[in-house]
């Protein structure tokens, strides 16, 4: 759900406003100076040296001037490789409810950025191009993460390449477990664990929730869905060519259920209706022991701008609905796809300028000098878990090893990666679903004799007839 996160809390508010988008982290490999490849090119991928080409790289608001001056080296660097191209740029930032206008109008960049629920609905619409021939004939093909790729693959077709992913976890505060004596859950841990540890750290008194959820928008729905897809279940399934939503099921009402207990009993804010960054602020302050968020980002509110120190903080799966169970969590990200309506030339050298500083030690250098300015600033490097390129590759083991020579860098258990397991979110209208469920969390959280299975089909219903059956799958 989430793109990428600046350190600063109120940014994270304010470049965080929808569910299901791209992750989750503060690494260097942001939209404005993404990982983008290797700059070698194939035969059969070469702008002809004497042809000139004009992009619309996809910009930033005029008062992002570090993001902007960072785009501007990026365009330095391939120009100088590429004499024959020249750049325009465009501040416009993906919106689903403003896409089909920009294609209708012809007025999208030729590249821009978007996330993992929209795969399906681009690609359905035709508004992304086919990069498949591009992608096979690229040399860093085979070393990207399969995982990360995945919604942007469709019917054994390539349409867009990953900046960066996350898999939902759970950030837990050591020191609030420490303070009231008690052990931390084990990494393998249940729904029941979690309850159990919501109850013996949660202080009403003291405003400290056991677990803080995030109740208000769309990313209370994208929360739920991670419980939903612990118990077994999913958001929907295609039926003959239609739509149809199954999470009005025995996993959905088990989920809501589980949402149900930690408002009975207490164990979340009082102030429950908490956005993105008003949940990851709450947690910063020492306000609640457990966040749900993707990948390291609760983790670097509560490190540098908390003050809370990187010892303080760990991260978990998702807990698994019975012991031995899976650890699922929601799968999103952030992804460069181009503009099926720009001409050939245009489209072979978008997928160049995507992917120009992929794999490279630019890339590496930029983390490098990034974990070394925030060494001197006492601020600590809070690296994605996962990535798009595989951890095996050589590229892989070059970042591991680079991370591995700092002590400003944040570590995950490796538990975490041996345990998480990554489900897709919803290919087919993800942000209308998660907002109705939003509305459902909220009655949950301020009914007291809320009818769940009630409230669970009352939802399944509306978004069935007023989304799903009017989605058009070619």
């Amino acid at each position: 759900m989430r793109g990428k996160k600046t350190s600063a809390i109120t940014a994270i508010a304010l470049t965080v406003l929808l569910a299901g988008c791209g992750t989750s982290s503060t690494t260097t490999s942001a939209p404005s100076a993404s990982p983008a490849a290797t700059g070698a090119t194939n035969a059969s991928t070469a702008t002809p040296a004497a042809k000139k080409v004009t992009i619309t790289a996809q910009g930033f608001k005029p008062d992002q001037k570090e993001k902007n001056d960072q785009l501007d080296q990026r365009i330095a660097r391939f120009k100088a490789k590429n004499p024959n191209v020249e750049f325009k740029k465009d501040d416009w930032q993906y919106n689903p409810l403003e896409i089909g206008i920009k294609m209708a109008s012809n007025s999208a960049p030729t590249e821009y950025t978007t996330y993992a629920t929209e795969g399906k609905v681009l690609v359905d619409k035709k508004w992304v191009a086919d990069i498949t021939d591009s992608m096979n004939a690229w040399e860093h093909s085979k070393d990207m993460n399969d995982l990360l790729s995945k919604p942007f693959v469709v019917n054994g077709k390539t349409y867009g390449v990953p900046i960066d992913g996350y898999v939902m976890t759970i950030t837990l505060n050591k020191k609030l477990f420490k303070e009231k004596g008690v052990e931390l859950p084990p990494m393998d841990w249940t729904w029941d664990d979690l309850l159990a540890a919501a109850r013996k750290i949660n202080d009403p008194v003291k405003g400290i929730a056991g677990f803080i959820p995030m109740g208000k928008g769309p990313e209370a729905g994208w929360n739920w869905t991670n419980f939903l897809y612990a118990a077994g279940g999913d958001v929907q399934k295609l039926d003959g060519g239609k739509v149809v939503g199954i999470f009005n099921s025995d996993a959905g009402l088990k989920a809501l259920e589980f949402y149900k207990k930690l408002k009975d009993e207490n164990l979340i804010p009082q102030n429950w209706a908490l956005g993105y960054g008003d949940a990851l602020s709450a947690f910063s302050q020492g306000r609640g022991a457990m966040v749900m968020c993707g990948s390291g980002n609760a983790a670097d509110a509560a490190i540098n701008e908390g003050g809370i120190s990187k010892e303080d903080m760990v991260v978990y799966p998702m807990p698994a609905l019975t012991k031995g169970g899976k650890h699922t969590g929601v799968l999103g990200g952030n992804y460069r796809v181009i503009n099926p309506k720009s001409d050939k030339d245009q489209q072979t050298v978008a997928f160049k300028w995507i992917t120009d500083e992929y794999f490279t030690d630019d890339f590496l250098n930029s983390t490098k000098k990034e974990i070394e300015d925030r060494k001197t600033k006492n601020r600590v490097y809070i690296p994605q878990p996962i990535n798009y390129w595989k951890d095996s590759s050589d590229f892989g083991k070059k970042y591991t090893d680079l991370l591995a020579k700092y002590d400003n860098v944040f570590k995950y258990d490796p538990q975490l990666l041996s345990l998480w397991d990554g489900k897709p979110e919803a290919q087919y209208e993800a942000q209308k679903y998660y907002t109705e469920m939003a509305n459902v969390i909220q009655k949950v959280f301020t009914t007291k004799d809320v009818d769940l299975k009630k409230a669970l089909t009352d939802a399944s219903n509306k978004v069935q007839t007023e989304v799903f059956d009017k989605v058009k799958v070619e």
